[in-house]
């Protein structure tokens, strides 16, 4: 396949052009809009990090909550908003931080986003710090699915970020469940074509990061933040602009799964947990945060 640089086709339900092969047989239809562009070779290894902009990084803190959701004060977490908006910073990114957002303030800050052009951006990254059960997220006045943060940046509803890495870092529970942990002792097929158009999935280019897998409680402590932000922008700040983000992110499961236990003695049920992170990627390259210059 041709390494020169290809139209990604982002297609919608709308009239345009079919698209044949040489046997007259419609293979898709090439709307007269929303197309995106490809601005890297087909078979690259590395996302093109190299636009004039780094990209937006929303940071949506939920600290306090109404009444009525029952739901206690999440002490500790202005300083996983400060730690991430410092990170993102050093990182070219344009960084915004929401605080205490209902769950309609959310996905209109989303959805606002995504009709944004971002064909300038490198990326886009997204930062959900509140509670969470599985499957589930809350704003300050309840609660909403998790596929409401990912939804409007699919490649057919957000075509200029089409094809590029659309990153989510998730600090909630996901459940109830405690992690005793375990002890460990030391010791011992590509289809030919000539057509200049691609089509992708609309959801491909994703990276899911949650602070702990589904089911599972999320540990926070009250001074120094949530472990999986520390560990998170620990790393971030020390290898972000040398190592790919996909295995940045093997490193900080490492941190938080062998560097953090937590110390709640006057609750033997609480006492001495582990946490580790669970990362879903539906990237197709790597991501490095080159420095701008």
């Amino acid at each position: 396949m041709s390494s020169e640089l290809q139209s990604l086709n982002i297609y919608q339900d709308s009239k345009g052009e079919d698209v044949t092969d040489a046997r007259g047989i419609t293979l898709f239809n090439k709307p007269s809009v929303q197309s995106a562009y490809l601005s890297i070779p087909i078979d690259s290894d590395e996302y093109n990090m190299k636009h004039s902009k780094r990209g937006k990084c929303l940071i949506f803190n939920n600290k306090d909550f109404e009444l009525h959701t029952r739901l206690n004060e999440r002490k500790g977490t202005e300083r996983d908003a400060e730690q991430l908006y410092h990170c993102f910073r050093a990182l070219d990114f344009d960084v915004i931080i929401h605080k205490n957002l209902s769950v309609k303030e959310v996905r209109n800050e989303l959805e606002k986003v995504s009709r944004e052009d971002h064909t300038n951006r490198d990326c886009f990254v997204c930062c959900i710090l509140s509670h969470g059960e599985n499957g589930l997220l809350y704003g300050r006045d309840g609660k909403f699915p998790n596929d409401m943060i990912f939804s409007p940046f699919t490649g057919n509803i957000c075509p200029t970020l089409a094809g590029k890495p659309k990153v989510f870092f998730i600090q909630a529970c996901q459940g109830d469940k405690l992690d005793k942990g375990v002890i460990l002792a030391r010791g011992r097929d590509e289809a030919d074509g000539t057509s200049h158009f691609f089509k992708i999935p609309s959801h491909a280019d994703f990276l899911i990061c949650y602070s702990t897998v589904p089911g599972f409680y999320s540990w926070r402590n009250t001074n120094n933040g949530s472990w999986f932000i520390q560990a998170l922008c620990s790393v971030l700040k020390t290898h972000a602009k040398s190592t790919d983000l996909q295995s940045l992110m093997t490193i900080v499961s490492r941190k938080v799964a062998y560097e953090f236990e937590s110390c709640v003695p006057t609750d033997p049920g609480m006492d001495k947990m582990k946490q580790v992170p669970c990362i879903t990627s539906m990237l197709t390259r790597k991501i490095y945060f080159h420095p701008k210059v």
